[in-house]
């Protein structure tokens, strides 16, 4: 008599492995639930972390796998520890009946690339419009930047095909919850992603791919009907009654409906919204410096590697610190941590400076670098204007280009100056440095407010009793403050519509609902599959 057997689809989290030996992830996974090898019908992989904390360095992963067991064995693995019953989420979005109304995405970023992806497969084809260029001209005008300290104004390091992440490290951690976080995960594979990223509890792209991956998403979505006009900018809104009817570019762009996912850089489109009636609102934010280290420093102080220096699979080790300063109440952290990468210098304007952490998909510079910043409160501006924020974000970074001494030089100390209340003389003693196209020596307590400072100096000492040798091996530069928009465009929370603009949808980084690639490419696809023409 042949025994009666039920198919389950399990959910097993800590399943563990030696990072130096190749894993039999069936095996290890019947080992787990008590069953035979052969009952293990299929695995997927749904994350994958290293633990480097014991002598042995291991993978832990997180697995879903589909078990064949006798229906009375169901229920005993169920309640193993770290197993679960698993079930797949459906991400399709629903078809609609097109229209002629055109729609309109300003800003070919991850928000409005992946709105404009959503929007196509609900049956829409959208104009895309964006004021930079094309990647491969775009490349030139940053190196011509980072070389030579020479701005264009409407296509470097902040405008232009794929946004600012596409010179970023090309990180893809977040920590929403949304399910559609697989869904971006998916489509990043699909144009040229290693599928690692699937798996990975760090996933990380890298600027050299992230600029083919985009590139060929933009084709394809060209193929599929959507228009993208890039060297475009939008000067205005036309409205009518408080409704979008199209956009002001090189000419008048009949509307709709208008996405707007222009990143928080884009500070003219927030001037010209307040102008025309969307309503805003203030939100906390952080601002403070980048600190680079050498990254075998990092290494050593990090993860105990001296047995395992030549495992090509270790990747290079990166930090994650905290502090709360007592003092002022406020949160210290590092940001954007960035292994084996280089410092980079923003900027749209001619006389405003701002850093950021960029790497290639290797990680293999000898630098590492993160910003470490100060949490900034709605509460620490006079009055009720929305606008605060971000005019002192644009100050320091006035402060920062004029200390740098022009030509978008960043100015930059030694940590240790940094921390100490000693006059001292800004010199770096030849310490090298990734950051182009140069910086200059300045003594970076007097550009920060005090407010701001003091609470870095504080968290900086507390860093350096975690990671000894943080202060002495670090250099400073200035100042970091695009860590996320310090204000909001309001909208409602079920259409996406802006609040006092019906047919406007902002959306992304810059209408202040996400914070890098993965939750700005989140959004813009719930806002595209929330979307109908009828709304608002």
């Amino acid at each position: 008599m042949v025994e009666e057997k039920t198919t389950i689809v399990l959910k097993i989290t800590d399943v563990r492995h030696p990072v130096s030996k190749e894993p039999d992830l069936p095996l290890l996974v019947a080992r787990r639930l008590g069953v035979a090898r052969a009952d293990v019908q299929s695995i997927k992989i749904l994350r994958r972390a290293t633990d480097a904390r014991q002598r042995r360095i291991d993978y832990v992963y997180t697995i879903t796998a589909a078990v064949t067991v006798p229906p009375e064995k169901t229920q005993e693995i169920e309640h193993r520890p770290g197993v679960s019953v698993h079930q797949d989420y459906e991400t399709a979005p629903q078809i609609i009946a097109r229209s002629a109304d055109p729609v309109v995405i300003i800003g070919a970023g991850p928000a409005g690339l992946f709105a404009a992806l959503t929007l196509v497969r609900r049956g829409i084809r959208p104009l895309v419009l964006e004021q930079g260029e094309r990647i491969s001209l775009r490349i030139r005008r940053v190196e011509q930047f980072w070389s030579q300290g020479i701005l264009h104004p409407l296509s470097n390091v902040v405008y232009g095909e794929g946004g600012a992440g596409t010179f970023s490290d090309g990180k893809l951690t977040t920590r929403i919850k949304s399910p559609l976080k697989e869904d971006v995960l998916r489509t990043f594979v699909h144009y040229g992603a290693s599928s690692d990223i699937l798996y990975d509890a760090r996933p990380h792209i890298g600027t050299d791919r992230l600029r083919i991956i985009i590139a060929a998403m933009v084709d394809d979505l060209q193929r599929q009907g959507v228009e993208f006009r890039f060297n475009t900018q939008v000067n205005d809104f036309i409205l009518h009654n408080g409704t979008v009817c199209g956009v002001v570019a090189n000419d008048d762009i009949p509307a709709r409906s208008v996405f707007v996912a222009t990143g928080h850089s884009a500070r003219d489109m927030y001037r010209i919204l307040r102008i025309r009636g969307a309503t805003f609102q203030r939100k906390n934010f952080a601002v403070g410096l980048r600190i680079e280290h050498p990254q075998e420093f990092i290494n050593q102080a990090i993860i105990q590697r001296k047995r395992h220096r030549c495992d090509p699979r270790l990747l290079p080790a990166s930090y994650a610190v905290t502090y709360h300063d007592e003092p002022s109440g406020r949160g210290v952290y590092s940001f954007c941590m960035c292994p084996g990468g280089t410092v980079i210098g923003c900027a749209e304007e001619d006389d405003i400076l701002c850093t950021n952490g960029m790497s290639t998909s290797q990680r293999n510079t000898p630098w590492a670098n993160a910003a470490i910043v100060v949490t900034v409160n709605t509460h620490d501006f006079k009055g009720v204007d929305p606008f605060s924020g971000l005019e002192m974000q644009t100050m320091l970074e006035h402060q920062a280009y004029t200390f740098g001494g022009g030509g978008f030089k960043a100015p930059a100390q030694l940590a240790r100056d940094f921390v100490s209340d000693a006059a001292s003389s800004p010199s770096f003693e030849n310490k090298p440095c990734s950051y182009r196209p140069g910086i200059t020596p300045a003594d970076l307590r007097i550009l920060l407010p005090v407010w701001i400072r003091e609470p870095l100096q504080r968290a900086i000492i507390a860093f350096d009793k975690k990671i000894p040798g943080f202060i002495h091996e670090g250099l400073m530069l200035g100042v970091e403050t695009r860590t996320s928009a310090p204000l909001r465009i309001m909208r409602d929370p079920v259409s996406f519509h802006a609040i006092g603009i019906r047919g406007l949808i902002p959306i992304g980084e810059g209408s202040g609902y996400a914070g890098g690639i993965m939750s700005s490419a989140v959004d813009g696809i719930q806002a595209a599959r929330s979307f109908d023409h009828n709304a608002g």
